[in-house]
């Protein structure tokens, strides 16, 4: 059996972890929405030329309005972390003692003694970067790092979406007849999605199968039923 080396982790922490699920989610969401609205304004409009400009429309639609999305969410969290440090950098000031107190309430509770308590305290408030810092992790559960950068999240959301919205609307683009760009659609954006919930499923821990049959099964019944609206549309 191979010796650990020392400093080397024995498991291995998941990477990125906002970039991967911002990805799975604008690519799942992309495919079932340009799949579901693809396969209702199919059913109900005969000219492919149409249906191929209204996939485009729709494709770059929702990937724009994913980028702002995902831009003002990750503005929203800086501005409530800034938010949140502000109160707690006045609190430090106006009830330093107090403070002080419910962080060595915090540590007390974690195992250590009263004494090994006061020293850790005393030795972080010090610091008063350091004690704000210490305040908001264990308080708030909130740190600096973690947050990403809202540029970043909207053009992963809005890259992953036009990525995943691309895949319906491809047999669209290059395919001769509507009936037959239907049922390629529907075939590879059904591989797709049991794919991307399955990897989405393994990211987080959840089993590849099922998690790629709920991504399924979900994908397939939003574009059933906007099928059967587009159908019933047709007819008048």
């Amino acid at each position: 059996m191979r010796p650990v080396e020392q400093g080397s982790e024995i498991h291995k922490h998941i990477r990125a972890r906002g970039i991967i699920g911002n990805s799975a989610l604008g690519v799942s969401d992309g495919l079932i929405t340009n799949l579901a609205f693809l396969s209702g304004f199919a059913a109900a409009i005969q000219d492919l030329h149409l249906i191929q400009v209204a996939g485009l429309a729709s494709m770059i639609a929702g990937a724009i309005s994913m980028f702002f999305g995902g831009f003002l969410a990750g503005r929203s969290e800086y501005e409530l972390f800034e938010a949140d440090a502000r109160r707690e950098k006045h609190e430090i000031e106006l009830e330093p003692e107090e403070e002080k107190s419910e962080l060595r309430n915090f540590y007390i509770a974690k195992g250590l003694s009263a004494e090994e308590a006061e020293n850790v305290v005393a030795r972080i408030a010090s610091d008063k970067e350091k004690f704000l810092e210490d305040l908001l992790m264990h308080e708030l559960k909130l740190h600096r790092a973690r947050l990403e950068s809202p540029f970043k999240v909207g053009l992963v959301l809005g890259t992953s979406f036009l990525a995943g919205a691309l895949i319906p609307l491809l047999p669209f683009l290059l395919l001769p007849t509507r009936t037959t760009s239907i049922g390629v659609a529907a075939l590879v954006s059904a591989l797709f999605l049991f794919l991307v919930g399955g990897w989405k499923g393994r990211v987080v821990g959840r089993g590849f199968l099922i998690s790629g049959l709920e991504t399924f099964l979900i994908g397939v019944a939003a574009s059933a039923i906007l099928y059967l609206i587009g159908i019933r549309i047709g007819v008048f």
